[in-house]
């Protein structure tokens, strides 16, 4: 505490000498016109003591200004002057000299006007424009103002005036210290305000910088970057390090995304664990691990915004991902893909696809190739029948295998014409297919077909199972003749 006095001390003093400098120069202007006053306007009282001492006193002004303009560059640069006594004294000295010059000045106008008006202007003006330390100015006040009231008794005769005019001097003294000594400490206060706000700036700054993880410090208002650590300038492209970059490239998706998390940070006050998606050039995708803090900086509201990157995790979780919802031996979406697609699709009422018609595939004959020629032979067959299927549906369809030798396809946008004649086609593949692989089994397969509006009251099982029914017609009609078993199964 005792350092951060000192700080002040020294600030103080060279903020009032700088005070001191714009005071002289006006001051100088000043007397300029008050020598026009004594030498012009005063003329019916030249060479009155009157007059006399009111030359003197501004003289003796004008050239203590003076000297101040003089040596003010010298001193001002002169570090060792400023951390001695010296300026301590300078400014004692001229808060003296304008207090007293005006005592005497005042005691001196009552002999031609009656008042003592001047003495009580600077008295407050001191203490205003020129808060040196209390104590000094207390001392000065005291030994100037029992010097003035001692003298003005030898002016005033009427003892009612003396009084009155002793209470006014003295009060105006009075409320001049006051001034000075809430000046001065609010000066004080607001200076080790600033010290304790610029060490915590800059502690937060050496942690800021510590931080092994990227942190980045932005204004709220617009997103300008004040500050980011080594560890954040590191992960940024070598293009986007100019001042001019803000945090919507860094810490969030979008323009909309921050509008949207910046007005969920004014009301919670922090963001944990936001998952962050960033594409990134070349096609490729960033993933981080957010963190946001709404903080105060200097006098701004920023946020301070922490991201821990988590691509290579995200990657693994897709990985997972892809592992649960893939089927290992065709490569297309297992039971628990299918069923998720057919059930967002059923939840999302914005889809673009207001009806779907569902395909129940069973293959035939997979039993008896399994038997007969092992299960290898079968996994290829199923295999190849996926591979059939799958080259002629188009992007907006889904397939999937539901279990064993069970498939869905899901006819998003179409009618039931193009349905058929889609399977017609696949039919017509599997023919050639069996014409030319010389394998001893045929690929073949039935279907059911289901068309279902997004709005059913039919829950999924009910859908699949109306789909699987008009599948085990379409199996009893089927005749294979090119089956090796005589018959379809």
């Amino acid at each position: 505490m005792k350092a951060h006095t000192e700080n002040f001390h020294y600030s103080h003093l060279s903020f009032l000498l700088k005070r001191l400098h714009v005071i002289s120069i006006a001051l100088l202007a000043l007397y300029a016109f008050y020598f026009y006053v004594d030498l012009v306007l005063y003329q019916h009282v030249a060479g009155t003591p009157f007059h006399t001492t009111l030359i003197l006193i501004h003289a003796a002004g004008f050239l203590a200004s003076l000297f101040y303009m003089g040596i003010y560059p010298l001193v001002k640069k002169n570090q060792r002057f400023l951390q001695s006594v010296g300026p301590d004294l300078l400014l004692d000295f001229y808060v003296f000299l304008y207090i007293g010059s005006s005592a005497l000045a005042s005691l001196n106008s009552y002999r031609l006007s009656g008042h003592i008006d001047m003495y009580l202007v600077v008295l407050v003006a001191s203490a205003v424009l020129l808060p040196i330390r209390p104590k000094h100015f207390f001392c000065i006040l005291a030994i100037i103002h029992v010097l003035f009231l001692s003298l003005l008794s030898s002016f005033i005769d009427d003892p009612n005036l003396l009084t009155s005019k002793q209470i006014i001097s003295t009060i105006a003294a009075f409320i001049s210290f006051l001034l000075l000594v809430l000046l001065y400490s609010s000066r004080e206060q607001e200076f080790l305000h600033q010290q304790k706000q610029d060490e915590l700036q800059k502690n937060f700054r050496t942690l800021f910088e510590m931080n092994p993880y990227p942190l980045i410090l932005s204004r709220l208002s617009d997103g300008k970057l004040l500050l980011w650590n080594k560890a954040a300038a590191e992960s940024c492209p070598p293009s986007q390090t100019s001042d001019s970059l803000t945090d919507h490239q860094l810490v969030f998706s979008s323009p909309q995304e921050r509008l949207q998390l910046v007005s969920e940070l004014r009301m919670r006050g922090s963001i944990k664990n936001y998952i962050l998606k960033q594409d990134q050039p070349l096609g490729t995708t960033k993933w981080g691990m957010a963190h946001y803090e709404l903080i105060m900086y200097g006098s701004e509201t920023c946020i301070l915004s922490g991201v821990t990157d988590i691509t290579p995790l995200k990657r693994v979780e897709e990985n997972l991902a892809e592992h649960a919802n893939y089927d290992a031996l065709t490569g297309i979406l297992n039971r628990r893909g299918g069923l998720e697609a057919l059930n967002n699709w059923l939840a999302n009422p914005h889809s673009e696809a207001s009806s779907c018609i569902v395909c129940f595939i069973d293959l035939n004959n997979l039993k008896q190739v399994n038997d007969c020629y092992g299960h290898q032979a079968g996994d290829e067959m199923i295999k190849e029948v996926c591979t059939v299927i799958s080259e002629r549906l188009h992007a907006e369809d889904l397939f999937f295998r539901y279990g064993g030798d069970e498939f869905i396809i899901l006819f998003f946008q179409k009618d039931w014409q193009q349905v058929t004649s889609i399977w017609a086609s696949i039919q017509q593949m599997f023919a050639e297919k069996n014409s030319s692989s010389g394998k001893p089994y045929t690929l073949s397969a039935s279907r059911g077909l289901y068309h279902c509006e997004k709005d059913t009251d039919l829950s999924i099982e009910e859908i699949i199972k109306r789909a699987d029914l008009e599948m085990y017609k379409d199996k009893q009609g089927q005749r294979l003749a090119s089956s090796p078993f005589g018959e379809m199964v």
